[in-house]
């Protein structure tokens, strides 16, 4: 197997938008962009809901992030920074090998070791090292990845 350059990037995934209003704010990008809604999550321990939309043929998707408790974090990031650009998401080929490259080749401490959640192996860069913008780093758990999605 060949070394891996960079962070064996795969696709980017997302971009997350943090919005007072996500209803509102779905409205108009969704509008913007000639997008339908794929669908609507929520999370009560979070304090947040989520709006989802793709591109077409996937070429990214398109999340907004708003509040519903005020002690959520997309409330505070809204009171430190405003709304605005949250998080982009990136798909590699292997979190654990994408955040060791992080580290050593670029210096850079995550903000945790990758760690798992239903779906995914992920971790995070934090806006200080990135210029401003919070980074999602992830691999698809074996079995995870949806078929219909281009490799």
């Amino acid at each position: 197997m060949a070394e891996q350059k960079g962070l064996g990037w795969v696709r980017l995934d997302h971009l997350a938008i943090a919005a007072e209003d996500p209803k509102a704010a779905s409205q108009f990008w969704g509008t913007l962009f000639g997008l339908e809604l794929d669908h609507w999550t929520v999370s009560n321990e979070g304090g947040f809901r989520v709006s989802q939309f793709h591109f077409p043929k996937r070429q990214v998707g398109l999340e907004i992030i708003g509040p519903f408790d005020e002690s959520s974090f997309v409330q505070k990031f809204i009171d430190d920074r405003g709304p605005g650009m949250h998080h982009i998401t990136v798909e590699v080929e292997d979190a654990d090998a994408a955040c060791e490259f992080v580290r050593e080749e670029m210096g850079i401490e995550p903000l945790s070791e990758p760690y798992t959640d239903f779906e995914w192996n992920q971790f995070f860069i934090h806006p200080r090292d990135t210029g401003g913008v919070l980074v999602q780093i992830y691999s698809w758990l074996p079995g995870r990845r949806p078929a219909d999605w281009p490799d």
